[in-house]
């Protein structure tokens, strides 16, 4: 009989508690999320009933580094929460450098939204766990669990099967991964086990099977596949390497040093074109990289003077787009949007229509670009144009003004000031359905005739 859901979350809250008191755990939060924080807190003081010295934070990704180093210098182990994008840097480098230089650091990365390669990459590259926000007391308290130490009886049965291979103890390693596999046959993990096993045993062909049995149960599972990669690699066999190392590359795209190696390998069966191919591909993939970390930079800059001054957001803003050169993409259209914005703070509501439209070309779907450039040609006065647009962004998302009273009573304004009146009083009628007490949208529908 399965455990109930209470006698499950007493499980995890002893592990995490016998982590932070017995074992000299410590958890290290990266964040500039206060939510989040104060749900940690509340996990570790309130439901645990233990000291809040238990927890650091920092919010400065330059200091993330110094912190995993004096305290793991101080604790036995340390779990690591890190944003997927501190301060507008992305920080798969800094779990990559953490993961590298630490044994007993594990990492979560916290992120709210992140696409599906991005998350594939930092997993691949040594991040433990994940947690999507927001996140419950007793979730948070499963994950913490989880990253910590396998809390099933195959999960311990796989992990006491790899400390067997990391002592070079091949022989029980095949042991418990056989046992794992009466329980449950298609375990991937046991089979990775089984693998390296056999391979300490000089067992090559038997090390293959279960690898590619382990790939074969778990398709999307990197790390068969990197074994089998590296493990041909090592007997010379470069065809069937590279064949692994294709496979890697479809799963995780974004790994730039896995470009370079099936370049390398390439170079080695004389393939120079593909080679070619493949190394011009890894230099513009870290070009774009640097690229975006130069362009946060400067848009944060440009952030800073935003309502201050204008102009000068104007010209950080334009260094951001031009420091990308002919690499721009559909990351850079909040860029554009924020141009755009500080050229009509400063009256310049043509030149914002230039930028927009550029923006177009990148993204011609976006209706927040037709509903920008709607605003640009209201503030020019010229709301036939600012009608046309505002048309066309709700024909690519009917609901896009929903949720935003601004947004529908611009949309009110517009439409009124084209003489559509009764039109005009449904977008009024939202925003203060979503505002009440948003007094523009109350005087505008009291001009046009409405209650």
């Amino acid at each position: 009989m399965a455990p109930s859901v209470d006698v499950k979350i007493k499980q995890y809250e002893t592990t995490v508690v016998e982590y932070l008191n017995k074992e000299g755990g410590h958890l290290l939060v990266a964040t500039n999320d206060t939510s989040f924080v104060g749900v940690l807190k509340a996990t570790v003081i309130k439901q645990l009933a233990l000291d809040a010295d238990h927890i650091s934070t920092i919010i400065d990704e330059n200091t993330i580094l110094k912190a995993v180093t004096k305290l793991s210098a101080a604790k036995k182990s340390l779990v690591v929460f890190i944003e997927r994008v501190l301060n507008n840097k992305e920080t798969s480098f800094l779990v990559q450098q953490i993961k590298s230089a630490y044994n007993n650091v594990k990492i979560i990365i916290l992120t709210s939204e992140a696409e599906k390669q991005r998350l594939v990459l930092l997993h691949e590259i040594g991040a433990d766990n994940f947690i999507s926000k927001p996140i419950s007391i007793n979730n948070l308290i499963e994950k913490i669990a989880f990253t910590i130490k396998p809390q099933g009886k195959i999960g311990k049965l796989i992990e006491v099967g790899k400390q067997f291979n990391t002592r070079d103890d091949f022989e029980n390693a095949l042991k418990i991964s056989r046992q794992i596999l009466e329980i449950k046959p298609n375990s991937a993990g046991a089979l990775l086990v089984q693998g390296d096993a056999y391979k300490g045993l000089a067992k090559v062909d038997k090390a293959v099977e279960a690898y590619e049995l382990a790939c074969e149960y778990a398709p999307m599972y990197l790390e068969p596949l990197k074994k089998l990669a590296q493990l041909f690699g090592e007997q010379g066999e470069l065809e069937k390497q590279l064949a692994y190392l294709e496979k890697l590359d479809k799963l995780s795209p974004l790994n730039v040093e896995r470009k370079v190696d099936m370049g390398g390998v390439h170079v080695e069966l004389g393939n120079d074109d593909k080679a070619e191919d493949l190394f011009s591909g890894a230099v513009r993939q870290a070009r774009r990289e640097a690229l975006s970390f130069i362009e946060d930079i400067t848009t944060k800059i440009a952030g800073i003077y935003t309502n201050k001054d204008p102009a000068k957001a104007e010209v950080y803003y334009r260094q951001a787009l031009e420091s990308k050169g002919d690499m721009l993409d559909e990351s850079d259209i909040k860029t554009f949007n924020q141009l755009g914005i500080a050229l009509r703070k400063q009256g310049k509501w043509e030149k914002a229509i230039i930028e927009y439209k550029k923006a177009q070309k990148i993204s011609p779907t976006d209706e927040n670009l037709h509903y920008n450039i709607a605003l640009a040609f209201a503030e020019g006065k010229d709301f036939t144009e600012a009608l046309r647009h505002m048309e066309q962004a709700l024909e690519l998302n009917p609901e896009f003004f929903v949720r935003d009273a601004v947004v529908a009573h611009n949309l009110g304004l517009i439409f009124s000031k084209n003489g559509k009146t009764s039109v005009a009083r449904q977008f009024l009628q939202q925003a203060l359905k979503v505002d009440p007490d948003f007094q523009s949208s109350q005087r505008l529908l009291e001009q046009l005739g409405g209650a």
